[in-house]
């Protein structure tokens, strides 16, 4: 009897694989998160320094399907005492903003104005996803939000000091960071075709060979631009732009005089 034990089993066994229950899939409603590495988004004027008013775009991405149809995007200006930007003043919000049908993501334009406290000071707002009918889902829970950091006339990480190693703030490059020397120096780096000014210098060594080429490029532009617009700096008849940060001296660069 004991021979026929097996081969019951081999055909009972099927049975009871089938009955099993099917696992459940994992099912969450169709959620929004901003596609930033990590919730900062950093904006210059300086970049664009004939700007007055700019677009910036901030990535949204869908946390599940794509639709058939466009989908409204709803984001929220977070008020709060941490974040000084006024909306309607630096930055505003477009309305009607969708994630387009069979699509996982867009871009949200935010208008941004360049504004007089902007050369003293950096101001921030920070947006929120908000849910709606079309993504009543959570989306991922730590990219929520993002922090817009709005600037112009400030002092580039970079830079460094008159007598670092940093390239742009060594002696015998642009020296002393004022703002009076930056705005300057962001006119004879512009780019009228691009519409872009060079606002950064990358953590390089001052010495030779151990910077880009380019860098000592862009001294030689600058000083050229100040002989040219302002020849009186140089010991020139002419026009002499003074520096009201640095005891009114004559702006000079390559070598700078402070």
């Amino acid at each position: 009897m004991n021979r026929f034990i097996p081969l019951l089993f081999f055909f009972v066994l099927p049975f009871f694989m089938g009955c099993e229950k099917a696992p459940a899939l994992f099912s969450e409603s169709d959620g929004l998160y901003f596609g930033t590495t990590d919730g900062n988004i950093y904006y210059s004027f300086a970049k664009y320094p004939r700007k007055l008013i700019d677009t910036i775009q901030i990535p949204v991405n869908v946390f599940g399907n794509a639709s058939a149809t466009d989908r409204s995007i709803s984001i929220e200006n977070v008020k709060s005492g941490d974040f000084n930007a006024i909306e309607g003043q630096h930055f505003k919000l477009i309305s009607n903003v969708v994630m387009p049908a069979n699509t996982y993501k867009t871009m949200v334009p935010v208008i941004v104005y360049r504004t007089p406290d902007l050369e003293s000071s950096t101001v921030q707002f920070k947006l929120k996803i908000d849910k709606n009918a079309g993504f009543p889902g959570d989306g991922i829970t730590n990219q929520q939000s993002v922090t817009v950091n709005l600037a112009y006339i400030q002092q580039p990480a970079t830079w460094g000091t008159f007598t670092g190693l940093p390239f742009a703030g060594y002696s015998t490059n642009f020296g002393t960071w004022t703002r009076t020397k930056y705005k300057l120096i962001l006119d004879a780096l512009y780019d009228p075709e691009k519409g872009e000014a060079i606002t950064e210098f990358p953590i390089g060594n001052r010495f030779a060979g151990q910077h880009p080429i380019l860098y000592d490029q862009y001294v030689i532009m600058v000083r050229n631009y100040i002989r040219t617009n302002y020849p009186g700096n140089y010991g020139g008849s002419g026009a002499v732009l003074r520096d009201p940060d640095a005891n009114n001296q004559p702006i000079q660069v390559g070598p700078a005089n402070y």
